[in-house]
C-alpha cells in the first residue's frame, strides 16, 4: 500500500502532466501503462483523488469554510458557467 505522500506525488505528476497539454498528458499516460499495465488507471484515480482531498483539506482551512460547503460552492458554479456558456 502506498503512503499518502505517495498517492498525492502521484496526483501531483498526473495533474502537472494534464495541464501540460495533450502531447504531455498522453506521453505520461503511456509511461505509466508501460510501467504497470493493469494498475495504472486505478493508481492515477486513487493520486487524483488524494490530492483533490489534501487541496480542499488546506482550502477549507484556509477559508473557514467546511470541505461540504467549498463542494458544493463548485458544483454550483460549474452548473453556472455550463448555464450561462449553453446560452
Amino acid at each position: 500500500m502506498s503512503s499518502d505522500y505517495d498517492r498525492v506525488r502521484t496526483g501531483i505528476e498526473f495533474m502537472t502532466a494534464y495541464v501540460s497539454g495533450d502531447e504531455l498528458l498522453t506521453e505520461y499516460l503511456g509511461e505509466r501503462r508501460r510501467e504497470d499495465p493493469t494498475a495504472a488507471t486505478e493508481t492515477l484515480l486513487d493520486g487524483t483523488a488524494a490530492l483533490c482531498a489534501a487541496l480542499l483539506q488546506a482550502l477549507a482551512r484556509t477559508t473557514g469554510r467546511s470541505e461540504h460547503e467549498i463542494l458544493q460552492e463548485l458544483a454550483r458554479g460549474t452548473h453556472r458557467r455550463e448555464q450561462r456558456s449553453g446560452d
